[in-house]
C-alpha cells in the first residue's frame, strides 16, 4: 500500500467534512447587498422627487404675483390708464409663464391644470374686457376679489401638492433609514451570535493548545464555516491529546531504555576495567559484579560457573546473593546439576537460561540467570548477558594463558640458571674433582713435594676460579630493573661501576624508538655487566665508553671500548674475561659478539644482533613478496 501524499491527505480530510449549508460570510454579503440596494433605491426615489418639485417655488411665486398684479390693474385702471396696456401684458405674461406651465405638467394629476383654465378664462373673457373699456373700472374692481379667490385656490393645490411630494420624500428616507438599521442590527446580533461568540470560544481553545490542555471542546450551532472550523478543532484537539499522550509514554520508554542502556555500558565499562586493572584475579572480580548485573537486569539470582581448563568439571560457583555456590548446586558432582538435566528446571519452579563461556574450543563455564517458569529474557537482556560471558570468557582465557606464560617462564629462568651452573660452576667443580682425584693417587704413589704443592696450587686457583663464576651468577640472577626499559638499567649500572671503580665510564644511548623485548633487554644488560666487570677488574683502564645504536636496517650496535692494557687473545686466560659467557648471551640473541685490541689502545666489546621487532618485519616483507 502507498501511503497518501500531503496534499492527497488534505483533500481527504476536506472530503470528509462536509460543505457549510449557511455561509456567514454569503449571509454577510446578502446583508450588505440590501443595504446597498434599500440605500440605492431611496437615493434615485429621492431624486426623482426632488426632481419633480424642481420650479414649484418658481411657479407659486408667479401665481402669487397674479394677485398683486390684480390689484395693481384696478388701481392703474383709475390712476393711470396710460400705462394700463402695459401692465396687462404682464398679467398676460404671467398667466403663462413657463414655470407655471411646467408645474401644470408635473401636477397634472392634482387639478392644477383646472384650476389654471378657469383662472385663465376669467381673466380673458371677464376681466380683460373690463379694463378696455375705461368706464368699466369700477366693474373690474368688483370682479377683482372672486379673481383673488380662484389665484389663491390655485396656489394654495400648488403649494399642497409640493408638500405632498416633500412628505413622500420624507417617508423614503426614513423608511430607508429603519430598513437600514432594522438590517443593521440584525446583522449585528446575527455577527455576534454566530461569528464574534464562537471565535471568542475557539480563541480559547487555541490559548488552552497552546497551553498543552487538550481536553477543550467548543460546539457551535449551525451548518456554517466556524460550526465546522470547531468540529474540526476538537478533532484535532483530541487527536493531538491522544499523541501527545502516546508521545509522553514514548519518551518515558525511550528515557527508560536510555538509562538502562547507560547503566548497561556503565557495567560493562566498570567489568572491563576491572579486569584489565586486576588480571590475576578474575573471579573475584567477576563474583563482586553479579548483585549489579542483577539488579540492572531486574530479573532473578544470577550465577557463575567456572569449568578447569581441559577438564569437565566445575571449581567455583557463585551466586549474586551470597557469592556462594547456589542451593541447587551439587559440587562437585556437577552430572547432578540441573543445568544438566532436561528444561533446566529448579524445584522451586524457575528455570535457568545459561550463557557459555568459551575461549575458542575451550568450555571455561556458564553464566546463568534464575527465571519464573515460562518466561524469557527479553532481547537486550540476552545481549548483555551474551556481552558480559564473552568478556568474562576473554579476561579467564587471558588470565589462562598468563598463568601459563609465568609458568613458561619460570621453567625457562630456570633452565637458563641450570644451564649457566652446567657452563660455568658445574665444569669447574668438576675439573676440581678431578684435580682432588689426581692429588690423591699423587699421594698415594708418594710424589714429591713440589709435584703435590703444584697440584694443590692449581686445585686453590680453580676454587677461586669457581668462587668466582659463583658470585657473578648471583650478581647476575640478583639484577633489578626498578624502571621498565632498559635505559634507566644501564644508566644504574653505569653509576653502580663508575663509583665502585674510578673509572669515567661514558655512555651514548640512542635506542630511544627501538622496542626490544624483555628477553633483549635482560641479555643486553648482562653482556654490558659482564664486559664492565671486565674492564673494571682486568684492563686497568682509566676510561671507557658505552655506546649503543641502531642501523639503518634496524640492527642493534652495542660496542664497550676501554683505554686500558688490552687483549692479545680472544680465549678467554683461565676464565678471566668470561668471554664464553658472553658469546652464549650473544647467541641466545640471534647475534654476534667479538672482543678486540684497539689501534688507540685497550679492548673493544662488540655485539651486534637483530631486534625482534625488526624479524617480524622481515619476515612479512618475504611473505609479501
Amino acid at each position: 500500500m502507498h501511503s497518501l501524499s500531503t496534499d492527497d491527505e488534505i483533500a481527504a480530510g476536506d472530503a470528509d467534512l462536509p460543505a457549510p449549508r449557511h455561509s456567514i460570510v454569503f449571509s454577510t454579503l446578502v446583508a450588505f447587498v440590501i443595504i446597498i440596494g434599500v440605500t440605492l433605491v431611496s437615493m434615485l426615489g429621492g431624486l426623482y422627487m426632488a426632481d419633480s418639485l424642481e420650479g414649484d417655488a418658481g411657479a407659486i411665486n408667479q401665481a402669487g404675483s397674479l394677485r398683486m398684479q390684480a390689484y395693481r390693474l384696478a388701481l392703474i385702471a383709475d390712476q393711470d390708464p396710460a400705462n394700463l396696456n402695459r401692465q396687462v401684458q404682464i398679467m398676460d405674461a404671467t398667466l403663462g409663464a413657463a414655470a407655471i406651465e411646467s408645474a401644470l405638467m408635473r401636477h397634472s394629476g392634482s387639478g392644477l391644470s383646472e384650476l389654471h383654465a378657469r383662472t385663465l378664462e376669467q381673466w380673458q373673457q371677464t376681466m380683460r374686457p373690463l379694463l378696455e373699456l375705461p368706464t368699466n373700472a369700477t366693474a373690474f374692481r368688483a370682479e377683482v376679489p372672486q379673481f383673488v379667490a380662484q389665484i389663491d385656490d390655485f396656489v394654495g393645490t400648488l403649494q399642497k401638492s409640493s408638500e405632498k411630494n416633500l412628505e413622500i420624500i420624507r417617508g423614503l428616507q426614513v423608511g430607508t433609514l429603519f430598513v437600514i438599521v432594522l438590517i443593521a442590527f440584525l446583522l449585528i446580533f446575527a455577527l455576534n451570535n454566530k461569528l464574534v461568540t464562537p471565535l471568542r470560544q475557539l480563541t480559547a481553545m487555541a490559548r488552552q493548545i497552546s497551553r498543552g490542555n487538550f481536553t477543550g471542546q467548543v460546539t457551535v450551532a449551525g451548518e456554517t464555516e466556524l460550526s465546522m472550523l470547531s468540529r474540526t478543532l476538537n478533532q484535532m484537539n483530541q487527536e493531538l491529546g491522544s499523541l501527545y499522550a502516546n508521545m509522553e509514554s514514548k519518551v518515558d520508554e525511550k528515557t527508560a531504555a536510555l538509562t538502562r542502556s547507560n547503566a548497561t555500558l556503565q557495567l560493562l565499562f566498570d567489568s572491563a576495567r576491572l579486569l584489565y586493572s586486576q588480571p590475576d584475579e578474575p573471579v573475584v572480580v567477576m563474583g563482586r559484579q553479579l548483585s549489579k548485573v542483577r539488579t540492572i537486569l531486574g530479573c532473578g539470582p544470577v550465577s557463575l560457573c567456572l569449568n578447569r581448563v581441559a577438564e569437565t568439571d566445575s571449581h567455583t560457583a557463585m551466586t549474586s546473593a551470597s557469592l556462594l555456590p547456589p542451593a541447587y548446586c551439587k559440587l562437585p558432582d556437577c552430572q547432578a546439576c540441573p543445568v544438566n538435566q532436561d528444561g533446566a528446571h529448579l524445584p522451586s519452579g524457575n528455570h535457568l537460561i545459561s550463557f557459555e563461556l568459551r575461549s575458542g574450543q575451550t568450555d571455561l563455564g556458564s553464566l546463568r540467570v534464575e527465571q519464573p517458569a515460562g518466561e524469557q529474557l527479553e532481547p537486550w537482556q540476552s545481549r548483555l548477558m551474551i556481552t558480559l560471558a564473552d568478556l568474562y570468557a576473554a579476561s579467564l582465557s587471558l588470565a589462562n594463558q598468563g598463568q601459563q606464560h609465568a609458568r613458561m617462564a619460570l621453567m625457562e629462568e630456570r633452565a637458563v640458571i641450570a644451564r649457566e651452573l652446567h657452563d660455568s660452576l658445574a665444569q669447574s667443580l668438576s675439573a676440581q674433582k678431578l684435580q682432588l682425584a689426581r692429588l690423591k693417587r699423587q699421594t698415594a704413589k708418594g710424589c714429591a713435594p713440589e709435584e703435590l704443592a703444584d697440584t694443590m696450587e692449581e686445585i686453590e686457583r680453580g676454587l677461586n676460579s669457581a668462587y668466582r663464576q659463583l658470585r657473578e651468577l648471583l650478581t647476575t640472577f640478583r639484577i633489578k630493573v626498578n624502571e621498565p626499559g632498559l635505559k634507566p638499567a644501564l644508566q644504574a649500572t653505569v653509576k653502580e661501576f663508575g663509583a665502585n671503580s674510578g673509572v669515567d665510564i661514558q655512555m651514548d644511548y640512542q635506542l630511544d624508538h627501538c622496542p626490544l623485548t624483555p628477553n633483549e633487554e635482560i641479555h643486553c644488560l648482562q653482556i654490558v655487566r659482564e664486559a664492565l666487570s671486565n674492564v673494571v677488574k682486568h684492563a686497568r683502564a682509566k676510561s671507557c665508553a658505552l655506546r649503543l645504536t641502531q642501523d639503518r636496517q634496524g640492527t642493534i650496535h652495542v660496542t664497550v671500548d676501554d683505554d686500558g692494557i688490552g687483549i692479545t687473545d680472544s680465549i678467554s686466560p683461565a676464565g678471566h674475561y668470561g668471554i664464553t659467557i658472553l658469546v652464549e648471551r650473544a647467541n641466545s640473541l640471534n647475534g654476534t659478539l667479538t672482543v678486540t685490541p684497539r689501534d688507540a689502545g685497550g679492548t673493544r666489546v662488540y655485539l651486534r644482533f637483530p631486534p625482534d621487532y625488526r624479524l617480524l618485519d622481515l619476515k612479512q616483507e618475504r611473505s609479501g613478496s
